[in-house]
Protein backbone atom coordinates (compact mmCIF):
# COMPACT_ATOMS: atom_id res chain seq x y z
CA UNK A 1 0.00 0.00 0.00
CA UNK A 2 1.10 3.32 -0.80
CA UNK A 3 0.83 6.32 1.39
CA UNK A 4 0.78 10.19 1.12
CA UNK A 5 -0.02 12.96 3.35
CA UNK A 6 -2.84 14.57 3.29
CA UNK A 7 -1.13 18.09 3.32
CA UNK A 8 1.68 17.20 0.94
CA UNK A 9 -0.81 16.54 -1.91
CA UNK A 10 -3.18 18.43 -3.22
CA UNK A 11 -6.37 16.58 -2.00
CA UNK A 12 -9.08 19.31 -1.63
CA UNK A 13 -7.97 20.56 -5.55
CA UNK A 14 -9.13 16.49 -6.65
CA UNK A 15 -12.18 16.12 -4.36
CA UNK A 16 -13.66 19.56 -5.89
CA UNK A 17 -12.49 18.26 -8.90
CA UNK A 18 -14.40 14.44 -8.53
CA UNK A 19 -17.13 16.42 -7.01
CA UNK A 20 -17.90 18.26 -10.23
CA UNK A 21 -17.87 14.90 -12.28
CA UNK A 22 -19.72 13.22 -9.89
CA UNK A 23 -22.29 15.97 -9.83
CA UNK A 24 -22.65 16.15 -13.47
CA UNK A 25 -23.20 12.46 -13.43
CA UNK A 26 -25.69 12.85 -10.42
CA UNK A 27 -27.79 15.07 -12.23
CA UNK A 28 -28.03 13.89 -16.06
CA UNK A 29 -28.21 9.77 -15.10
CA UNK A 30 -31.75 8.50 -13.93
CA UNK A 31 -32.69 10.94 -11.15
CA UNK A 32 -35.15 13.89 -12.21
CA UNK A 33 -33.07 16.50 -10.22
CA UNK A 34 -30.31 17.02 -7.67
CA UNK A 35 -31.34 20.70 -5.74
CA UNK A 36 -29.89 22.60 -2.99
CA UNK A 37 -32.75 23.25 -0.22
CA UNK A 38 -32.97 24.12 3.26
CA UNK A 39 -34.92 23.07 6.67
CA UNK A 40 -34.79 23.73 10.05
CA UNK A 41 -32.97 21.22 12.62
CA UNK A 42 -35.10 19.80 15.45
CA UNK A 43 -35.10 21.61 18.57
CA UNK A 44 -33.95 18.81 20.60
CA UNK A 45 -31.65 19.37 23.88
CA UNK A 46 -32.35 23.16 24.38
CA UNK A 47 -30.78 24.03 20.77
CA UNK A 48 -32.10 26.64 18.77
CA UNK A 49 -33.43 25.91 16.14
CA UNK A 50 -31.12 26.38 12.83
CA UNK A 51 -31.43 26.48 9.71
CA UNK A 52 -29.44 23.94 7.67
CA UNK A 53 -28.55 22.91 3.74
CA UNK A 54 -28.96 19.72 2.33
CA UNK A 55 -28.15 18.26 -1.49
CA UNK A 56 -32.04 16.52 -1.86
CA UNK A 57 -31.97 13.81 -5.31
CA UNK A 58 -34.36 11.48 -6.55
CA UNK A 59 -35.03 8.65 -8.72
CA UNK A 60 -36.95 8.36 -11.86
CA UNK A 61 -40.49 8.62 -11.30
CA UNK A 62 -43.86 10.12 -8.75
CA UNK A 63 -43.01 8.01 -6.14
CA UNK A 64 -43.54 7.68 -3.33
CA UNK A 65 -39.73 6.34 -2.68
CA UNK A 66 -38.38 5.25 0.38
CA UNK A 67 -35.48 7.75 1.15
CA UNK A 68 -31.91 7.78 2.95
CA UNK A 69 -30.84 11.32 4.65
CA UNK A 70 -26.70 10.90 4.21
CA UNK A 71 -24.38 12.54 6.88
CA UNK A 72 -20.65 13.16 5.48
CA UNK A 73 -17.62 13.22 8.22
CA UNK A 74 -15.67 15.62 9.77
CA UNK A 75 -14.29 17.44 6.38
CA UNK A 76 -17.30 18.24 5.36
CA UNK A 77 -19.37 17.08 1.96
CA UNK A 78 -17.00 15.34 -0.11
CA UNK A 79 -17.07 13.57 -3.46
CA UNK A 80 -17.43 9.97 -1.60
CA UNK A 81 -21.54 11.28 -0.37
CA UNK A 82 -22.19 12.61 -4.19
CA UNK A 83 -21.14 9.33 -4.99
CA UNK A 84 -23.81 7.49 -2.24
CA UNK A 85 -26.33 9.32 -3.39
CA UNK A 86 -26.02 8.57 -6.57
CA UNK A 87 -26.04 4.83 -5.64
CA UNK A 88 -28.90 5.05 -3.36
CA UNK A 89 -30.77 7.29 -6.13
CA UNK A 90 -29.99 3.70 -8.66
CA UNK A 91 -31.27 1.22 -5.77
CA UNK A 92 -34.62 3.29 -5.99
CA UNK A 93 -34.26 5.37 -2.86
CA UNK A 94 -34.61 9.70 -2.58
CA UNK A 95 -31.31 11.02 -0.87
CA UNK A 96 -30.37 14.32 0.55
CA UNK A 97 -26.96 14.90 2.17
CA UNK A 98 -27.07 17.12 5.20
CA UNK A 99 -24.61 19.76 5.06
CA UNK A 100 -23.95 20.41 8.30
CA UNK A 101 -21.35 22.80 8.59
CA UNK A 102 -21.45 25.33 6.10
CA UNK A 103 -24.26 27.34 7.42
CA UNK A 104 -22.43 27.21 10.70
CA UNK A 105 -19.70 28.56 9.06
CA UNK A 106 -17.56 25.82 9.48
CA UNK A 107 -15.12 23.87 7.41
CA UNK A 108 -13.95 21.29 9.35
CA UNK A 109 -14.00 20.00 12.53
CA UNK A 110 -11.35 16.66 12.75
CA UNK A 111 -9.59 18.64 15.10
CA UNK A 112 -12.28 19.85 17.34
CA UNK A 113 -15.14 17.20 16.99
CA UNK A 114 -17.28 18.97 19.27
CA UNK A 115 -16.99 22.32 17.20
CA UNK A 116 -20.48 20.47 15.76
CA UNK A 117 -21.23 18.06 18.02
CA UNK A 118 -22.85 14.60 16.61
CA UNK A 119 -25.90 15.64 19.24
CA UNK A 120 -26.36 18.49 17.13
CA UNK A 121 -25.99 16.46 13.79
CA UNK A 122 -28.52 14.24 15.17
CA UNK A 123 -31.01 16.90 15.35
CA UNK A 124 -29.95 18.23 11.84
CA UNK A 125 -30.75 14.84 10.61
CA UNK A 126 -34.26 14.58 12.62
CA UNK A 127 -34.59 17.81 10.72
CA UNK A 128 -34.34 16.04 7.27
CA UNK A 129 -36.42 13.72 8.21
CA UNK A 130 -38.94 16.04 9.18
CA UNK A 131 -38.16 18.09 5.67
CA UNK A 132 -38.69 14.72 3.41
CA UNK A 133 -41.74 13.82 5.13
CA UNK A 134 -43.64 16.51 3.77
CA UNK A 135 -42.78 15.84 0.31
CA UNK A 136 -45.56 14.33 -2.43
CA UNK A 137 -42.63 11.61 -3.48
CA UNK A 138 -41.32 10.43 0.18
CA UNK A 139 -42.56 7.40 2.13
CA UNK A 140 -42.92 9.18 5.34
CA UNK A 141 -42.88 5.96 6.48
CA UNK A 142 -39.83 4.48 5.35
CA UNK A 143 -36.62 6.77 6.19
CA UNK A 144 -33.16 5.94 7.15
CA UNK A 145 -29.99 7.34 7.57
CA UNK A 146 -26.03 6.58 6.69
CA UNK A 147 -23.11 8.51 8.59
CA UNK A 148 -19.66 8.40 7.58
CA UNK A 149 -16.93 8.97 10.89
CA UNK A 150 -18.20 12.10 12.67
CA UNK A 151 -21.43 11.39 10.60
CA UNK A 152 -21.25 7.85 11.95
CA UNK A 153 -20.88 8.99 15.49
CA UNK A 154 -23.90 11.46 14.95
CA UNK A 155 -25.82 8.58 13.73
CA UNK A 156 -25.39 6.67 16.83
CA UNK A 157 -27.07 9.89 18.40
CA UNK A 158 -29.89 9.01 16.02
CA UNK A 159 -30.91 6.28 17.12
CA UNK A 160 -31.26 7.18 21.20
CA UNK A 161 -34.30 7.11 22.72
CA UNK A 162 -35.11 9.95 23.68
CA UNK A 163 -34.23 12.22 20.84
CA UNK A 164 -37.88 10.90 18.69
CA UNK A 165 -39.69 12.59 21.50
CA UNK A 166 -37.76 15.83 21.78
CA UNK A 167 -37.34 16.26 18.55
CA UNK A 168 -41.59 15.31 17.85
CA UNK A 169 -40.74 13.19 15.20
CA UNK A 170 -40.88 9.49 14.58
CA UNK A 171 -37.79 7.60 14.69
CA UNK A 172 -35.75 6.15 11.84
CA UNK A 173 -36.35 3.23 10.99
CA UNK A 174 -32.69 2.10 9.75
CA UNK A 175 -29.29 3.27 10.71
CA UNK A 176 -26.43 2.62 9.20
CA UNK A 177 -23.08 4.16 10.73
CA UNK A 178 -19.75 3.98 8.82
CA UNK A 179 -16.45 3.23 10.99
CA UNK A 180 -17.74 5.85 14.09
CA UNK A 181 -16.07 7.11 17.23
CA UNK A 182 -18.39 4.60 18.99
CA UNK A 183 -19.28 6.44 22.39
CA UNK A 184 -20.28 4.52 25.24
CA UNK A 185 -21.29 6.90 27.89
CA UNK A 186 -25.10 7.41 28.30
CA UNK A 187 -25.92 6.06 25.14
CA UNK A 188 -28.82 3.74 24.58
CA UNK A 189 -30.66 2.78 21.65
CA UNK A 190 -33.79 2.25 20.88
CA UNK A 191 -35.25 -0.64 18.84
CA UNK A 192 -34.16 1.40 15.77
CA UNK A 193 -31.98 -1.33 13.49
CA UNK A 194 -28.29 -0.24 13.73
CA UNK A 195 -25.65 -1.48 11.14
CA UNK A 196 -22.15 -0.42 12.49
CA UNK A 197 -19.23 -1.17 9.63
CA UNK A 198 -16.25 -1.09 10.70
CA UNK A 199 -12.21 -1.59 10.25
CA UNK A 200 -9.84 -3.68 12.07
CA UNK A 201 -7.10 -1.65 10.93
CA UNK A 202 -8.72 1.88 11.65
CA UNK A 203 -6.07 3.24 14.00
CA UNK A 204 -8.57 6.90 14.34
CA UNK A 205 -11.80 5.07 15.15
CA UNK A 206 -10.76 2.06 16.66
CA UNK A 207 -13.20 -0.56 16.12
CA UNK A 208 -12.55 -1.91 20.15
CA UNK A 209 -14.65 1.19 20.83
CA UNK A 210 -17.14 -0.15 19.10
CA UNK A 211 -17.42 -3.56 21.14
CA UNK A 212 -17.36 -1.97 24.65
CA UNK A 213 -20.42 0.52 23.39
CA UNK A 214 -22.20 -2.72 21.86
CA UNK A 215 -21.52 -4.45 25.30
CA UNK A 216 -22.48 -1.59 27.00
CA UNK A 217 -26.08 -1.42 26.05
CA UNK A 218 -29.51 -3.32 27.61
CA UNK A 219 -29.49 -6.98 26.19
CA UNK A 220 -32.79 -5.99 24.62
CA UNK A 221 -31.33 -3.84 22.66
CA UNK A 222 -27.87 -5.33 21.78
CA UNK A 223 -30.31 -7.72 19.10
CA UNK A 224 -30.61 -4.68 16.98
CA UNK A 225 -27.27 -3.80 16.53
CA UNK A 226 -24.77 -5.41 13.96
CA UNK A 227 -21.36 -4.85 13.74
CA UNK A 228 -19.50 -5.84 10.47
CA UNK A 229 -15.81 -5.94 11.13
CA UNK A 230 -13.41 -5.81 7.84
CA UNK A 231 -9.76 -7.24 8.70
CA UNK A 232 -7.12 -4.76 7.68
CA UNK A 233 -9.36 -2.56 6.18
CA UNK A 234 -8.28 1.48 7.89
CA UNK A 235 -10.51 4.09 8.10
CA UNK A 236 -12.44 5.45 4.98
CA UNK A 237 -12.66 2.28 3.50
CA UNK A 238 -15.00 2.96 1.15
CA UNK A 239 -13.84 6.44 -0.28
CA UNK A 240 -12.53 5.84 -3.74
CA UNK A 241 -10.85 9.23 -3.15
CA UNK A 242 -8.53 7.84 -0.33
CA UNK A 243 -6.58 5.80 -3.29
CA UNK A 244 -3.89 5.69 -2.79
CA UNK A 245 -3.92 6.07 0.91
CA UNK A 246 -2.97 9.16 2.77
CA UNK A 247 -2.10 10.22 6.43
CA UNK A 248 -4.10 12.57 8.76
CA UNK A 249 -2.56 13.79 11.62
CA UNK A 250 -0.59 9.96 12.02
CA UNK A 251 -4.07 8.43 10.72
CA UNK A 252 -4.37 6.10 8.03
CA UNK A 253 -7.12 6.99 6.04
CA UNK A 254 -7.35 4.23 2.94
CA UNK A 255 -9.13 2.53 0.40
CA UNK A 256 -9.74 -0.66 0.21
CA UNK A 257 -12.09 -2.25 -2.49
CA UNK A 258 -12.68 -5.55 -1.02
CA UNK A 259 -14.26 -4.19 1.98
CA UNK A 260 -15.82 -1.51 0.31
CA UNK A 261 -17.34 -4.02 -1.97
CA UNK A 262 -18.74 -6.16 0.76
CA UNK A 263 -20.49 -2.92 2.48
CA UNK A 264 -22.04 -1.92 -0.24
CA UNK A 265 -23.44 -5.16 -0.34
CA UNK A 266 -24.76 -5.03 3.70
CA UNK A 267 -26.12 -1.71 3.52
CA UNK A 268 -27.86 -2.65 0.20
CA UNK A 269 -29.59 -5.77 1.73
CA UNK A 270 -30.07 -3.96 4.92
CA UNK A 271 -31.68 -0.99 3.81
CA UNK A 272 -33.82 -3.57 1.70
CA UNK A 273 -35.08 -5.08 4.85
CA UNK A 274 -36.03 -2.48 6.86
CA UNK A 275 -37.47 -0.25 4.00
CA UNK A 276 -39.35 -2.34 1.15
Amino acid sequence: MSYTNLHERPFKYRVIILICFLFFVVTTSRQVSAEWITFNTAPVNDEDSTIIRGLISKPVGDGPFAAVIIAHGCFGVEANQHSWAQRLNDWGYVTIIVDSFTPRDVNTVCESPQQVSPQTRACDVYGAAAYLRKQPFVNPNKIAMIGFSHGGWAALYVTQDYLPEQAKEEPIQAVVSYYPWCENKNLKTTTTPLLILAGAADDWTPVERCYNYINAQDSGYQQNITLKVYDQAYHGFDDLSMDPAVIYDGYTIAYDLNAATNSIKEIKEFLTRYLE
